[in-house]
């Protein structure tokens, strides 16, 4: 607002032909300028010239109150400052009536306010003329002209100043026009830089989709992919795998990064199949790599700054290639491990035609068979307890049982034993073994190979049973039958491994197919005695074992069992009586013994009263 000097007043109104040229240079200014406060001083300044005024201001509508936008010729700052209700002197009473309105004489005039007669005094002035700034109708403004002059202002200046009045009106619509477009260019280059943006980021992302996509089409692995990663976020890159173990990382990552992902990742959980990246406080960005329901692994970005939207990105359609790349090798994998076990369980159950055929289908999957070789046969129990108890199914089973077959290979490979060949169906687990002639060697290595899978899983139980050893045949069905029948007489080692070479006469006794009439024979033979024991808590079956390994020796027998002679030769007479065998036959003696071996091999309790057959 504009402030004149009483030396630029007018003392008496222009001519009309002057009136209209200060009319028409006032509307010519009100076009071409874009200055609204510039425009508005020079209607207050017209109004001056025209009128013989001594001030003018324009005062706009706010609400219910009407505020001095500009001001031209006043001495004080109230002026400037001036406001007024509706009927409030004469600018409000313009105001609410939409009108001109003019007062010849402050002081004579009752209904002025003391305020609005105080800034009169002030300035000096004695009449007062408004005109109403209308707008579809709508008074949104006011322009007031004050004199020092009584009745210095009468209808012709209504004219005049109604005229200016109504080209304030069109200054301020244009403004506000004016104002609004500029506003909604601003808001359009806003817009359109964020466009830009996003265009950009989009674009780059697209790229990196590109050169990520093309790397797995390639055959580049996690390596390639994750320094892909780094150079694209200028950051560490590491990939975990479901059990946060590393799969890969990037040439400057640490064990920082790692042991950071490790204690955010899993809470991270994609949605809808959606993969999201999940930013921490450290400026780590981890985003799940799955397929489908199965969670495969983590994607970890930690970057030096706060990461963008374009960084989050590259994470997250890194992540769905490295889901690729992960889902693509075990695709090969499995169907590698398919055609292998095919090919294994065809060689054991004798469906290949030669042994020239095998060795030809080994190369084809990079083995070569040994001449020599055993067959191992592993029993795993409790696997579906510990599913069940993980709240998981049949494919966590089978997933479980994968990764124990992975893990043979691995502790196979820490023996220093050649490459092995192993191989699952359904819930067995079998595996050659090459070479190891020797039981002892055998022995060892089926023990040791036990013992780490009893670490690895500690929650199961596992057992296995060794073949003897065997030259490279088309039919290796012998092999995996002596692995069966070893495995079947495990319940009676501690070390829960056992070798066709240790079973003795008993490998004739385990055969499939013959359990359940050797478990009959036992009863024939030793049934009164196990009843006689169980139901009086004797131990005629102990004494009579003992009998018969110390070669029918009394004394011996009784230094053994730590009791009398007398003691030992009453319960073998009672044992005589219960069985009707003569002991000092060498055929009787001969079939209790086979019976005593054969209920330790069938795993016949001495408490049993009916017949079992081993497990």
């Amino acid at each position: 607002m504009a402030v004149t000097s009483m030396a630029g007043r007018a003392g008496r109104r222009t001519s009309t032909h002057d009136q209209l040229q200060t009319l028409q240079r006032v509307a010519t200014e009100i076009v071409r300028s874009l200055d609204f406060d510039a425009t508005l001083l020079s209607i207050s300044n017209a109004a001056v010239d025209v009128l013989g005024a001594d001030i003018v201001g324009i005062m706009s509508a706010d609400g219910d109150r009407l505020k001095m936008m500009t001001c031209a010729g006043n001495r004080n700052i109230a002026a400037a400052r001036f406001e007024a209700g509706r009927g409030e002197g004469v600018a409000g009473i313009v105001f609410e009536t939409g009108a001109s309105f003019r007062l010849d004489d402050f002081r004579t005039a009752g209904s002025i306010s003391p305020d609005i007669r105080d800034i009169a005094e002030k300035e000096g002035v004695r009449a007062a003329l408004g005109a109403p700034m209308l707008a579809s109708g709508q008074v949104i403004g006011v322009v007031l002209a004050w004199s020092s002059r009584p009745a210095a202002f009468d209808e012709e200046d209504e004219e005049v100043l109604a005229g200016l009045a109504n080209l304030a009106a069109i200054a301020i619509q244009n403004a506000r026009l004016y104002e609004s477009a500029r506003e909604a260019a601003d808001r359009l280059e806003l817009a359109n830089t964020a466009l830009r943006q996003q265009y950009d980021v989009l674009a780059k992302a697209a790229a990196m989709q590109a050169e990520l996509t093309q790397l797995i089409l390639d055959g580049g692995g996690l390596p390639a992919l994750v320094d892909m990663v780094a150079r694209h976020t200028a950051g560490d890159v590491a990939v975990l795998d479901a059990e946060l173990g590393p799969l890969a990382v990037s040439a400057e990552c640490d064990d920082s990064l790692i042991a950071q992902a490790r204690k955010q990742a899993p809470a991270v959980r994609s949605k809808s199949g959606h993969v999201s990246a999940s930013v921490h406080a450290d400026r780590l960005i981890i985003c799940e790599v799955s397929s489908g329901d199965a969670r495969m692994a983590y994607l970890c970005v930690q970057v030096e700054r706060p990461p963008t939207e374009l960084t989050r990105l590259i994470a997250q359609q890194a992540a769905v290639a490295c889901a690729l790349a992960l889902t693509k090798q075990r695709a090969v994998l499995d169907a590698r491990t398919q055609v292998r076990s095919d090919f294994l369980w065809d060689l054991l159950e004798g469906k290949i035609a030669d042994t020239a055929e095998a060795a030809l289908r080994a190369r084809h999957l990079g083995h070569t068979l040994p001449r020599k070789l055993r067959v191992m046969l592993i029993d795993i129990e409790g696997l579906e307890s510990w599913a069940h108890a993980a709240g998981g199914d049949a494919d966590l089973v089978d997933r479980r049982r994968s990764a124990l077959l992975a893990e043979i290979e691995r502790l196979a490979a820490e023996t220093g034993t050649a490459r092995v060949l192993s191989a699952r169906r359904a819930s067995a687990l079998v595996v050659i073994v090459p070479w190891l002639e020797d039981a002892r060697d055998a022995r060892r290595f089926a023990a040791r190979l036990v013992m780490g899978l009893a670490a690895e899983a500690p929650e199961l139980r596992i057992s296995a049973g060794v073949s003897t050893c065997h030259d490279l045949t088309a039919d290796l069905s012998p092999a995996l039958s002596q692995a069966r029948t070893a495995l079947a007489s495990v319940a009676d080692t501690p070390s829960r491994v056992a070798l066709f070479d240790d079973l003795g006469v008993s490998r004739f006794l385990l055969a499939p197919g013959r359990r359940a009439d050797l478990a009959d024979f036992v009863r024939g033979a030793l049934g009164s005695i196990l009843d006689y024991d169980r139901e009086h808590s004797t131990h005629l079956l102990e004494t009579l074992d003992a009998y018969l390994a110390e070669d029918l020796n009394l004394g011996r027998t009784a230094k053994r069992l730590y009791c009398h002679p007398k003691t030992v030769r009453y319960r073998l007479d009672r044992a005589r009586d219960l069985t009707g065998r003569d002991l000092t036959s060498q055929r009787d003696c001969f079939d209790i013994q086979l019976a005593l071996r054969m209920m330790a091999a069938l795993d016949i309790a001495p408490t049993a009263s009916a017949k079992r057959s081993a497990p």
